[in-house]
């Protein structure tokens, strides 16, 4: 008992450290797609944003790469990475490449517009928020500021952001 009694203080404190974690982001609804990932993560706001289409990329249902918008810090994720950046980043920080998305032991080619390296995935989904809350457009595509100096570009189907990327301009 004396035991038992030492070790439920560290015992909550881990506990209630894994909730805190696990707050931020939740898994839904598994998918079989071959070899892609089957789980897709998705923020816990309002409304949900899905992280894994932006920071990691996803292999859709036809076995196209799609996604990856997001690289924090100019690292690339376990399962994509940025082959060649092909527009430099503008004042604002976005930039394009040609990228690839793991599909089992393959690596699946893709052009894609990332956020600005200095974000992390708590700015970039709060980018995507305010985005999405100063829309313009009607129906699932919209568009609307980033509040960072550029304009994001998404779609909301089911209630929810599926996907949300940056527009590459000179201007910005």
């Amino acid at each position: 008992m004396p035991t038992f009694r030492r070790l439920l203080p560290a015992a909550l404190a881990l506990a209630a450290l894994l909730l805190v974690q696990g707050a931020a982001l939740s898994r839904s609804h598994s998918r079989s797609r071959g070899s892609a990932r089957v789980d897709e993560e998705w923020s816990r706001t309002s409304p949900p944003v899905n992280v894994t289409h932006i920071f990691e990329g996803e292999i859709n249902k036809r076995g196209k790469p799609t996604g990856f918008h997001s690289r924090p810090g100019g690292k690339d994720p376990a399962n994509a990475r940025v082959v060649r950046i092909t527009d430099r980043p503008n004042r604002a920080g976005v930039y394009t490449a040609e990228v690839e998305i793991r599909s089992g032991s393959q690596w699946l080619p893709k052009r894609s517009t990332l956020y600005p390296d200095r974000l992390d995935r708590e700015a970039v989904i709060t980018a995507v928020l305010n985005a999405f809350q100063k829309r313009s457009g009607s129906g699932e595509k919209f568009r609307g500021p980033s509040g960072q100096g550029f304009t994001i570009e998404g779609y909301f189907q089911n209630g929810r952001i599926n996907t949300a990327y940056p527009i590459y301009s000179t201007r910005e």
